[in-house]
């Protein structure tokens, strides 16, 4: 479930992002993975087909007209040392298992498996993970898919800093009759590392990582976490925000890496999905539930508004992309919210952030027609 949001006061301790992406000499090494250790890792896939270096874990449920493009995406990278794992929630019965098994038969490199751990996104997406053999796990929905070179970039990345919990990256945004996305920023500005706790407390201010755009689809995630027992799990008070959920579990396992380059194409037309089935007051509710579930979490709380403040907040930040769908009580009273000192503080400090931080890192945004 994708959430717009806002951010607020800045980390406490060190700054998250490196102030390079490498030294010199690491700078030169990245470069020759374009070239002789990129070809290692391809050859070494060839040699053992049972351990990919990438495997790429697909859940699908009743989307023949997107998942061609999906796999696709996939077979035409320039990278090879992949696997390509997708769990279908409808099974063998299903419109799009014929699909799936025509290109099975073509690749051998593609497995499909039948999710028979309990219907629905949080077990389909578990049973597609636990399936994968890969060292990495580059998850993807049926609905997106990859931009040309992206394995590579992301195996680049994963060769420096290997013992990451997981990794994300910006997305493209694909709506009706344009696609969104970023320049690509300066070289120093595209790769951020942070810890858990930077990670948590980024995730909690909705700063960084919600700027790039993560989602499920931007992820690459560690194998080692997964089998240390990290899933994607329900909620009972979350019911509809196991996305958010899972970002938060993942950045308990460990360091973070944000990838600022747009890797992924994330298809936000109109067409049904558990995103656009939601009401507002349901994000709401779901937002302040993963809010006050994080905070728990971050250790040192220390001039972080609470959740409550940080939801009204967020609910003045929304009303641009609301307001047209929602009654002009519902707006008036959100918008009533920033009278609040606590949360005119918030606004003000994210406002400073934005502008002079985050936003001049990320690139400057443009669209295309489609």
């Amino acid at each position: 479930m994708k959430l717009q949001s806002n951010s607020d006061a800045p980390l406490k301790g060190p700054a998250p992002r490196e102030k390079s992406v490498a030294r010199d000499e690491d700078k030169a090494n990245l470069r020759r993975l374009g070239s002789r250790e990129m070809n290692d890792v391809a050859r070494s896939a060839e040699a053992s087909t049972t351990r990919p270096f990438i495997s790429v874990a697909v859940p699908t449920f009743r989307r023949p007209d997107t998942i061609r493009r999906t796999i696709d995406s996939v077979v035409g990278q320039d990278f090879s040392n992949w696997e390509l794992v997708v769990s279908d929630d409808e099974g063998s019965e299903g419109s799009s298992w014929p699909i799936l098994e025509e290109y099975a038969r073509y690749d051998p490199r593609i497995r499909i498996v039948e999710n028979h751990r309990g219907r629905g996104q949080v077990e389909n997406t578990n049973n597609a993970m636990l399936a994968c053999r890969g060292k990495w796990i580059k998850l993807l929905h049926d609905d997106d898919w990859l931009a040309p070179g992206a394995l590579k970039r992301f195996a680049e990345v994963s060769m420096k800093y290997s013992s990451a919990a997981f990794m994300t990256c910006a997305a493209r945004v694909v709506e009706e009759s344009r696609v969104v996305m970023r320049s690509d920023p300066p070289e120093q500005d595209r790769v951020s590392r942070y810890s858990s706790q930077q990670c948590l407390t980024d995730l909690y201010l909705v700063r960084m990582t919600r700027s790039l755009g993560i989602i499920p689809s931007t992820l690459l995630i560690n194998s080692a976490v997964i089998r240390a027992g990290c899933r994607m799990r329900a909620h009972k008070s979350i019911p509809a925000g196991v996305d958010q959920l899972f970002f938060v579990d993942l950045a308990q396992h460990g360091e973070m890496v944000a990838i600022n380059e747009g890797l992924i194409f994330y298809d936000a037309t109109c067409h049904p999905s558990i995103t656009t089935s939601k009401n507002y007051e349901d994000v709401d509710e779901v937002t302040l539930a993963v809010k006050e579930l994080n905070w728990r979490l971050i250790e040192d709380r220390k001039g972080l508004p609470n959740p409550q403040t940080l939801l009204r907040a967020l609910q003045v930040a929304r009303i641009p992309a609301r307001f047209r769908h929602q009654s002009w009580r519902t707006t008036m009273r959100d918008a009533m919210q920033i009278v609040r000192p606590s949360v005119m503080k918030i606004a003000n400090q994210y406002i400073l952030e934005y502008l002079f931080r985050i936003r001049p890192k990320l690139g400057a945004m443009r669209t295309r027609r489609r």
